[in-house]
């Protein structure tokens, strides 16, 4: 087994634009979240994130709380776990058809994900030989012609899922 790799190293393979992406999702509709998991990202949010002018973050305009909820993403593992769980229920429907594609393309499953109760020691860098990211888009393409997510949507769902980044370039 490869050394496990924190939260926030995702950091990397996703761009800022991206990162900004999720996380205004995820603040959209609190509503589709089970109670838990809401509550979880309440508090979190509360806990850690500052908005000048504003005693409850959540309060605060859009753009003002997704600007300063990214910082926090990009440095603290914990604080990822919860955005980043709370962002792939948002399509748990697909989860068997992302667990079959991947499953075809010889992932192994992290015991760590999805819901890595780890935030220190998250990540393993175990992608298949030969796997790359339009494999998988393409495999998951076709459990799903119909599947309304984008290409890095599919992407980080199936790093989520399988709990392994993609190998680093030397």
């Amino acid at each position: 087994m490869s050394e496990l790799k924190p939260l926030h190293a995702i950091n990397v393979y996703i761009e800022p634009w991206f990162r900004e992406e999720i996380i205004t999702k995820i603040f959209e509709d609190f509503s589709v979240y089970p109670e838990s998991l809401r509550k979880e990202l309440v508090e979190a949010v509360k806990t850690e994130v500052k908005v000048s002018g504003f005693r409850n973050p959540l309060t605060a305009p859009k753009r003002l709380l997704v600007r300063e909820v990214e910082k926090i993403f990009e440095k603290d593992p914990r604080f990822v776990s919860i955005i980043l769980r709370t962002w792939m229920k948002l399509f748990d429907t697909h989860e068997d058809e992302f667990k079959k594609a991947l499953t075809d393309l010889d992932f192994q499953f992290s015991e760590q994900a999805p819901l890595y109760p780890d935030a220190e020691n998250a990540f393993e860098t175990l992608w298949p030989d030969g796997v790359d990211y339009q494999k998988v888009i393409g495999k998951v393409r076709e459990e799903n012609k119909t599947l309304e997510m984008s290409d890095d949507e599919i992407v980080l769902y199936s790093i989520l899922l399988t709990g392994c980044l993609p190998e680093e370039s030397e």
